[in-house]
């Protein structure tokens, strides 16, 4: 987190445009600061891996290669950020860093281990810094179409940016990533999650919410549609929109619980130390 922050308020102070170019951001920076700078950015035509993170022994640099194949809008930068995560963070264990698709999907998974999970937070930090997050929807409305104008202008995946606006919303919302029409997994925001709105990996899609996908055209889907109380929540009404990924078959839910409010007692004491715990970010996925 601390690495993302510091590299993303470089960008700005030097009066950058988004999105952050990780390419020169990557090989300027790390050949300035450190005495194995990352030397080679380039592609590398391996199917199936996104991005690879790799140490050059005759060099003694490394080289950041990704797949310039992928056609997602948002994956190729994010991938980049990814590797640099690695590079920053962990290329003192281990001399080679490989990354696909399907450890960035396994959110909670054996594939989600604790360096992958620190590079998604680095590169979310990096490429979405949340004082300009929050300059792009404050005042606004939240839509699946606001949220991809945000995608658009840091170069990063629906997904990632819902999974930031999560992390720094006040609103009670979750994400749902689903696969033939079971959870893949669910990540709820700050509110949502004190409101235990959570949905297992590997729990049934609730079957209206499968119809309702399928009788709804594309338009219809990024609209806002009510639901009761017993498909998302136990007790909460909520409000579904939904993006429909045919590329890796994926239902991505964005779920949203309007009558949750914020429980507070006036004898508790303000807890900040409490709020910065549970402000730490879990990890990112970033494919839509």
């Amino acid at each position: 987190m601390a690495w993302g922050i510091q590299l993303s308020k470089l960008w700005i102070a030097s009066a950058q445009p988004f999105p952050v170019d990780v390419k020169m951001l990557a090989l300027e920076v790390t050949k300035q600061r450190f005495a194995d700078p990352v030397g080679l950015v380039v592609p590398h035509g391996v199917n199936g891996i996104d991005g690879m993170l790799s140490r050059r022994v005759k060099k003694g640099d490394w080289c950041i290669s990704y797949d310039e194949d992928v056609t997602v809008p948002g994956r190729i930068n994010f991938t980049l950020a990814h590797e640099l995560g690695h590079y920053l963070c962990h290329r003192q264990l281990q001399a080679e860093f490989r990354c696909g698709q399907g450890s960035m999907l396994d959110y909670y998974g054996e594939a989600s281990r604790k360096m992958e999970k620190e590079a998604n937070i680095f590169a979310s930090y990096l490429l979405m810094p949340a004082t300009d997050f929050r300059q792009q929807i404050d005042g606004k409305t939240i839509t699946l179409e606001l949220l991809g104008h945000v995608a658009d202008r840091y170069q990063t995946s629906f997904t990632a940016t819902a999974l930031k606006w999560l992390e720094i919303t006040s609103e009670a919302a979750m994400l749902v990533v689903a696969r033939d029409e079971f959870v893949c997994w669910s990540y709820p925001s700050k509110l949502a999650s004190s409101r235990r709105a959570y949905v297992a990996p590997g729990t049934p899609v609730p079957h209206s919410a499968i119809e309702r996908v399928r009788a709804a055209s594309n338009h219809a889907r990024n609209e806002w549609c009510n639901v009761s109380a017993g498909e998302w929540h136990p007790s909460l009404d909520a409000e579904e929109s939904v993006i429909v990924s045919d590329q890796f078959e994926l239902m991505i839910f964005l779920v949203r619980f309007p009558a949750a409010r914020v429980i507070t007692h006036e004898e508790e004491p303000d807890a900040d130390a409490f709020d910065a715990m549970m402000d730490t970010p879990r990890g990112f996925g970033w494919s839509k």
